[in-house]
Parts: C-alpha cells; sequence; structure tokens
C-alpha cells in the first residue's frame, strides 16, 4: 500500500512540488520518454494498480458490467465503483482518456472498413483479376463465423 510521510509538509512546499510533478509529466514527449518516466517513477505494484484503474474506466466506457470487470481484472468490486464514481462526478481525466481510447479505435476500425472495401474493389497492381477475386473470396470463406 502507499504511504505518505507521517510528516506534513508546509502547504507552499506541497503545492509547488505538485507544480513540479505536473510541469514533468507535460514534459514527456515520446513513448520511450513515457516509459522512461513511469519506469523510475512508479513501483511495479503502483503501474499495476494505475493500469488497472484506467483498464476500469475503458471498460466501464464501453458497457461492461461492474462485476465482469472485477473479476476479469482481478480487483475488488469497491475499486470498479470508485473508478465508476470518479467518472460520473469526477473531474473528467477518466472520461477524457477513455474517450479518446475508444475514438482511436472506431477510427482504426473505419480505416480498416475502408481498406477492405478498397482491396474488393481494386487488386493490388500487376495482379491478375480473376486469381485475385479468387483469393480474396477463399479468404472470406476461411474467416467467415459459423452461426
Amino acid at each position: 500500500m502507499t504511504q505518505v510521510s507521517r510528516f506534513p509538509l508546509r502547504k507552499e512546499i506541497e503545492e509547488r512540488i505538485y507544480e513540479v510533478f505536473l510541469e514533468s509529466i507535460g514534459m514527456v514527449r515520446s513513448r520511450s520518454e513515457v516509459v522512461s518516466l513511469i519506469d523510475d517513477l512508479l513501483s511495479p505494484t503502483e503501474k499495476i494498480m494505475l493500469a488497472k484503474r484506467l483498464s476500469i474506466a475503458l471498460l466501464l466506457a464501453k458497457k461492461y458490467d461492474q462485476r465482469t470487470i472485477a473479476k476479469t481484472l482481478k480487483v475488488g468490486l469497491e475499486t470498479v465503483n470508485k473508478v465508476n464514481r470518479n467518472m460520473r462526478s469526477g473531474k473528467g481525466g477518466y472520461r477524457m482518456v477513455a474517450g479518446n481510447i475508444l475514438r482511436n479505435e472506431k477510427l482504426k476500425e473505419f480505416i480498416q472498413k475502408i481498406d477492405n472495401f478498397i482491396n474488393d474493389i481494386f487488386p493490388p497492381k500487376g495482379r491478375d483479376w480473376r486469381q485475385w477475386r479468387q483469393d480474396r473470396w477463399e479468404e472470406k470463406q476461411r474467416n467467415q463465423k459459423p452461426f
């Protein structure tokens, strides 16, 4: 469990170190920089704890049942409830991140559909149309799910 020193800081010092903390996070630009900062800043347990909370928020945004989320992520139902409460009445951080991830997933699905549509109409350059259509038909038959 995360612990805070029993010796409280002066309010102005606490505010300043929090400001430096936020500025430091804001300076991180690349994925490798994020990984380096997170690895140095957080313990393995803290990383898992935060990743699970964000995953809970994403699954709640996708309308998964709270008990299913708790069971799947091996967290307490109270943790799921806490994230859910924060999503509904917090400052919007969870909603923002979950919304961005969902929009990104939907964008990728949309682009994939466009790509599939184009591939259904036009064969790759230099290929025989007849053979290409036969290959596409066989691929669709293999990927088709039985009822």
